[in-house]
C-alpha cells in the first residue's frame, strides 16, 4: 500500500494537468475529478455502508423499470485495460479487488457487466483504445457493441446476432485525443521522442482502423427529436434511431461518451432506439414514455466512484408520458 501511495502521488505530481505521458506515444488520465488511479490501486474504496447503498440502488432500479431487462455495461479505464503501459512503476502495482466496478458486478451479476476480462482477451486481436484518448477506439466500440447485443439476446431480447467483424466497412482514420491535447508544454519534447515513431499526419497522434456498418446494409436512420423532448432535455445529447422492421425490439440506451462509437452498430438491432446522455443517470421519464423492450446503460469505470449518491431513477419533471 505504501508503494502504491508513493507511485500514485508521483504520477499526480508529475504535471498539473490531466495527461500522464508514457512510452510508445501513450497518454493516460491523471488528476481527474474522480481520482481514478487511487481507486484502481486501492487507495480509495467504498465503505460497507456505501456498498449497501449501491446494492439497494441497483435492486430498486430494476424494480422500478419493471419487466424490461436492465443491462449495465462498464467500460474499463484505459489504465486498467493497458496497465502494462503505465509509467513511473504503476505498471508493477496490483489492481485493487475492491474497485467499484467489481463490487457492482458481484452485487447484480444478472444486470451489470464489467467488460475488463473480455477486453483483456480481445486486446490480443488489436488495440482497443486510442493512444491519446480516454475512450475506446472503433475496434473497442465494436467489441462493446457485440458484448451488449449478446447479453441482450441472453436476456430474451429477440434481435438478430451481432454483425461479425468481417461484415463491417473499414478504413483508416486519424485521432488526436482528449488527453493528448492536455500534455504540458514542458513535456511535449520528451513525449515526442517515441510518439513521433507512430505519429500520423499533421496534429493526428495516430492512424487506426475505423469501422462502420456497410452503407448498403444500414437500416437504422436518425429521426428528429420530438419537440417536447428537445425543449426540456438538459443532457449532453439525445439521439433517436428508427428502422422499418417493426418486428425488432425497442430500446432506451443511457450512456456517456464511452458508447458514442457503438451507437450506429446498436441501432441496427432495434426498430426504435433512444440514446440518452444525461450525466450517467437512468431517467424514468424516457422509460415510461418509450416503454422499451430493454434498457441498456453504458458507463465509464471512473464515474462509478460517486455511485453511492446516485438515485435508482432520475426525472425530467416537465416530460409527461
Amino acid at each position: 500500500m505504501i508503494g502504491a501511495r508513493r507511485r500514485v502521488a508521483a504520477a499526480k505530481a508529475r504535471q498539473a494537468g490531466k495527461a500522464l505521458i508514457a512510452l510508445g506515444g501513450w497518454v493516460f488520465l491523471v488528476n481527474d475529478t474522480h481520482d481514478f488511479l487511487s481507486w484502481q490501486f486501492g487507495l480509495k474504496r467504498w465503505s460497507r455502508a456505501e456498498r449497501a447503498r449501491v446494492a439497494a440502488t441497483l435492486a430498486e432500479r430494476q424494480r422500478l423499470i419493471g419487466s424490461a431487462p436492465y443491462l449495465m455495461f462498464i467500460s474499463p479505464e484505459k489504465s486498467v485495460a493497458y496497465r502494462e503501459y503505465l509509467p513511473l512503476g504503476l505498471d508493477r502495482l496490483r489492481l485493487s479487488s475492491h474497485r467499484p466496478a467489481l463490487a457492482m458486478t458481484a452485487m447484480a451479476p444478472n444486470a451489470v457487466r464489467y467488460v475488463a476480462d473480455a477486453f483483456e482477451r480481445l486486446k490480443r486481436f488489436g488495440l482497443l483504445y486510442f493512444r491519446g484518448d480516454t475512450h475506446v477506439n472503433w475496434l473497442g466500440a465494436y467489441h462493446l457493441y457485440r458484448i451488449a447485443i449478446e447479453a441482450a439476446r441472453e436476456a430474451g431480447i429477440a434481435t438478430h446476432p451481432p454483425k461479425t467483424y468481417g461484415a463491417m466497412r473499414s478504413w483508416i482514420a486519424g485521432m488526436e485525443g482528449d488527453v493528448y491535447v492536455q500534455i504540458d508544454e514542458a513535456q511535449k519534447a520528451e513525449f515526442e521522442v517515441e510518439a513521433k515513431l507512430g505519429r500520423a499526419r499533421g496534429t493526428m497522434l495516430e492512424l487506426t482502423i475505423a469501422l462502420s456498418v456497410r452503407d448498403d446494409e444500414v437500416k437504422a436512420r436518425t429521426v428528429e427529436v420530438p419537440r417536447d423532448y428537445a425543449e426540456i432535455f438538459d443532457g449532453r445529447e439525445l439521439i433517436i434511431k428508427e428502422q422499418d422492421d417493426k418486428s425488432l425490439p425497442t430500446a432506451v440506451v443511457f450512456r456517456d461518451s464511452t458508447a458514442t462509437l457503438s451507437i450506429d452498430f446498436l441501432a441496427e438491432h432495434f426498430s426504435r432506439s433512444v440514446y440518452v446522455w444525461h450525466e450517467g443517470d437512468v431517467v424514468a421519464d424516457f422509460i415510461e414514455r418509450e416503454r422499451p423492450d430493454v434498457v441498456l446503460h453504458f458507463v465509464a469505470e471512473r464515474f462509478l466512484a460517486v455511485y453511492p449518491a446516485t438515485q435508482p431513477l432520475s426525472r425530467l419533471p416537465q416530460i409527461r408520458p
